[in-house]
């Protein structure tokens, strides 16, 4: 590094220019010349100072092997060792005439004392050396040996050959295909071989060499090279820096949400047959790492297992051991964030999560596309959540195809859904949040009682009002039939006040839970008042949610060719009946979807004069209606199976391939649901 003074000569860079210290002026202060402008400058000596303390101005004194190439900071042992013997020649001629007599005295004499090297140098080296040291102030790398001036340095194949590897490269080398070097080189020789049959002999080009291609691919940047060959999204994870973490101070500050399907084909908790790959939600405190909220099904990513998540991560968990009793710990961790983390999912660009969000005083920060490292907490807790419980357990589905070889969940699962939930629990409050965390250096459970007190976590004013504005947002006309929705028909005395008073039609805001149909919120005109309405069809509508209405509505119009609430009651009963009754006979797909039914608690209707009659325990059970007062509905030619609720068309797969060992994406799953004997929505 060398050592410089504010002298006459001195060089500093400040602010992108060098200058150069030309004289100091009575009055203390220096004027400096723009080595690139020539125009001159002046500075007191403090100024100068203040400068250089505050890492403004830096000394040019450069060190440099040669004419451009920098020394390096930190040379190798042998480099620095041989330094040092030139650096004993070099102060030994300092004080003597630049003579040849003199130096050459002056060389004798220390090799006599030295022995090094192993013969004496020359005096014009030493007087080089010497020549650098001065130069440098005495920074001994001035010194240092121009390795880089080894070997060759000129070009070896004329510009042509250079620039046509070049072109190969970049149409070979350079492509998402990833094709070999090998493969580029034949394609470069192949386009000088038909260069070189347009040209005389004396003017043939050479055919590159393997070692050609190498360095001229070598001197490509790596991201732009990985870039090209692996996609632009792909270099930027790969080279990612993680240079400042978004840190919070306390808990609730801010959290993450996200989804994932777990690693692990669970069974029916009745019939003991799989069922398939459940969704978990979870909801992440960045301060303390605790779990603020999960949520496990079958339904697949939307903003109804992200309002079921979030309503577990508001409310206090006070009945956790009464519903599992097994659990030993508290879960204390809950309340309102301040800040929700989301990816670019459908479901989180959705309004009624902004309503809801903005309602609670949450600030949504959705994180870039492709960059799942900016909610890493979660991310991370999955993949541990999805190593402990599923990795290593029968019917374990593991993270990656190729490591299932030829294991096959479905046969091997033995784990219950509703286990699965109680492990799933179990494990959060009594294993993750009782272990130290790397990070936190303490346990999560710790650091949340900690850092917060009763006093500072957010509820809720009204956990009645958690369903309104958890729910998913809709606007409706409110008449003196009272709200029609999805051909369900809501009305209450409120709602008749409520047109008393504002008039006879009105436009409202609703807020609807699609898990369960049975009731909606009605907010007055201006939002002051809130009405839960139910539905004028509760036998049919009470603890169906939306998608189960859906099935039910395709169900009653193919089949029952009915289309009102009592054709729709007689289709809830005949789904109801065909998932207990033909659920063992199909294939693993077809049993994941009906698992939305069992996971949504789909009951048959109370009504016994509406139900349809189940078969008797002795005769076999049938799939098609028993002869009623609707001829229509018992003419239909085909068979009434489950795949009349899953759509027939979707079970179809390859028989090469398991279908339920693959999960499919969410969008498909919403298709597939919504298909009904082939039909499309």
């Amino acid at each position: 590094m060398g050592a410089s003074s504010f002298s006459p000569g001195a060089q500093f860079e400040l602010n992108g220019r060098t200058y150069r210290l030309q004289r100091l002026l009575p009055d203390q202060t220096w004027q400096a010349e723009d080595i690139r402008t020539s125009r001159v400058a002046e500075f007191t000596i403090a100024e100068l100072q203040e400068h250089y303390t505050n890492r403004r101005l830096v000394f040019d004194n450069r060190v440099s092997n040669g004419n451009c190439t920098p020394a390096p900071i930190l040379p190798s042992d042998a480099a620095f060792d041989l330094a040092k013997v030139r650096r004993v020649y070099a102060l030994a001629a300092m004080d003597i005439p630049n003579t040849q007599s003199a130096i050459e005295a002056v060389i004798q004499e220390v090799w006599a004392r030295l022995q090094q090297p192993a013969q004496p140098p020359h005096w014009t080296s030493v007087y080089r050396w010497k020549t650098k040291l001065q130069k440098s102030g005495k920074d001994i790398r001035a010194l240092l040996a121009d390795e880089h001036k080894k070997g060759n340095r000129s070009d070896r194949y004329p510009q042509e050959v250079i620039e046509m590897a070049k072109a190969a490269i970049e149409a070979r080398y350079l492509t998402e295909e990833r094709r070999t070097l090998q493969d580029t080189l034949d394609n470069c020789r192949a386009a000088i071989i038909r260069e070189n049959r347009l040209r005389p002999d004396a003017m043939q080009l050479p055919l590159p060499s393997r070692r050609l291609l190498s360095g001229l691919i070598a001197d490509i940047p790596a991201f732009d090279r990985y870039a090209a060959r692996h996609g632009r999204i792909a270099a930027t994870k790969r080279f990612r820096s993680v240079q400042a973490h978004r840190t919070t101070q306390a808990p609730l500050e801010r959290a993450e949400i996200d989804h994932t399907p777990l690693d692990l084909m669970v069974i029916d908790d009745d019939t003991g047959l799989p069922l398939g790959r459940p969704y978990l939600t979870c909801c992440v405190d960045d301060n303390t790492r605790c779990m603020l909220g999960i949520n496990i099904g079958f339904e697949p990513p939307s903003y109804l297992t992200v309002a079921r998540c979030l309503k577990h991560a508001f409310l206090p968990k006070s009945n956790l051991r009464a519903m599992y009793p097994s659990i030993k710990n508290d879960w204390a961790a809950h309340g309102v964030m301040r800040e929700l983390v989301v990816d670019n999912g459908a479901e989180f660009h959705s309004q009624s999560l902004e309503n809801a969000c903005f309602t609670l005083g949450i600030e949504i920060h959705y994180s870039a596309r492709k960059t799942p490292w900016f909610k890493g907490k979660v991310e991370r807790l999955q993949g541990t959540l999805n190593r402990a419980i599923a990795h290593g357990n029968p019917g374990t589905t593991f993270s990656n195809i190729f490591d299932k070889e030829d294991y096959d969940p479905s046969k091997n699962a033995v784990i219950r859904y509703s286990v699965l939930k109680e492990i799933v629990h179990m494990w959060v409050v009594d294993v993750y949040h009782q272990q130290p965390h790397r990070t936190l250096g303490v346990p999560p459970a710790v650091a949340w009682q900690s850092g917060i007190s009763n006093e500072d976590i957010l509820l809720p004013d009204n956990p009645a009002e958690l369903d309104a504005i958890m729910g998913r947002s809709e606007t409706r006309r409110l008449t003196h039939k009272g709200i029609e929705l999805g051909g369900l028909t809501y009305n209450s005395p409120a709602l008749t006040s409520l047109r008393r008073r504002h008039g006879d039609k009105l436009d409202v805001e609703l807020r609807i839970d699609d898990g369960d149909l049975g009731q909606i919120v009605v907010l007055s005109p201006g939002g002051r008042q809130m009405f839960t309405v139910p539905s004028l069809s509760p036998q049919y509508a009470k603890g169906l949610s939306s998608w189960q209405h859906r099935v039910c509505k395709k169900f009653a119009a193919k089949q029952l060719k009915k289309y009102d609430p009592e054709g729709w009651l007689e289709a809830k009963a005949a789904i109801s009946r065909l998932i207990d009754e033909e659920f063992m006979h199909k294939k693993q797909r077809s049993r994941t979807k009906i698992a939305r039914h069992k996971d949504n608690a789909l009951p048959p209707p109370s009504q016994p004069n509406v139900a349809l009659p189940a078969p008797k325990p002795e005769q076999k059970p049938r799939t098609e209606f028993p002869q009623q007062d609707a001829p229509q509905a018992l003419t239909t030619p085909e068979p009434l199976t489950l795949a009349d609720i899953s759509g027939s068309k979707s079970v179809r797969t390859a028989k090469r391939f398991q279908p339920q060992q693959r999960q499919r994406s969410a969008q498909v799953l919403e298709v597939e649901n919504a298909e009904l004997l082939g039909g499309r929505t």
